[in-house]
């Protein structure tokens, strides 16, 4: 049985892990998590339709504008120019789902110095925190850092095929 917050706004993620399509749902809190089913893995479907329909069926709030993650991200790690929203939109909801299915995930390894470092250097890549006349950072990745950004990526699929 899936126990479902009705008061909680959730939103839909689709996952194309290698071709194969599942629309899950996620939630922010004071802990952001995935919604699980009674085997205490994620609760997905193969369409976005089945999705909403069950999120209808059991009467919660559902953002239906999805955000789409995918392990093609892998093709994509040994570019020089990393787009670092991808890449940081990735770990954090990799860190979400480990959270949410009680994995390990090696992104979440604060004793790990040079994941710190690069996830710092992701999120200022991101620009969020730009002010008006300030030149983007971006970041400059080298062959150590991009080898462990596909190591993170590659524990994270793992931990979501875990978790389907």
């Amino acid at each position: 049985m899936t126990c479902v917050d009705l008061q909680q706004t959730y939103y839909l993620v689709h996952f194309q892990l290698f071709k194969n399509d599942y629309y899950t749902f996620w939630y922010t809190d004071e802990f952001d998590g995935f919604l699980l089913d009674g085997r205490g893995m994620l609760q997905s479907f193969p369409t976005k339709d089945a999705a909403v329909l069950f999120a209808e069926e059991e009467g919660f709030l559902l953002d239906t504008d999805e955000l789409f993650l995918s392990s093609a991200i892998l093709r994509n790690i040994n570019c020089r120019n990393l787009d670092c929203n991808l890449v940081l939109n990735h770990w954090n909801t990799f860190s979400d789902i480990a959270h949410s299915i009680h994995a390990v995930f090696i992104g979440d390894n604060r004793d790990n110095e040079m994941i710190q470092q690069i996830y710092e250097k992701l999120f200022y890549g991101c620009n969020l925190l730009l002010k008006e006349n300030e030149q983007p950072y971006r970041p400059v990745w080298n062959l150590t850092e991009r080898r462990w950004i596909a190591r993170v990526m590659r524990d994270g699929l793992k931990i979501l095929a875990k978790g389907l």
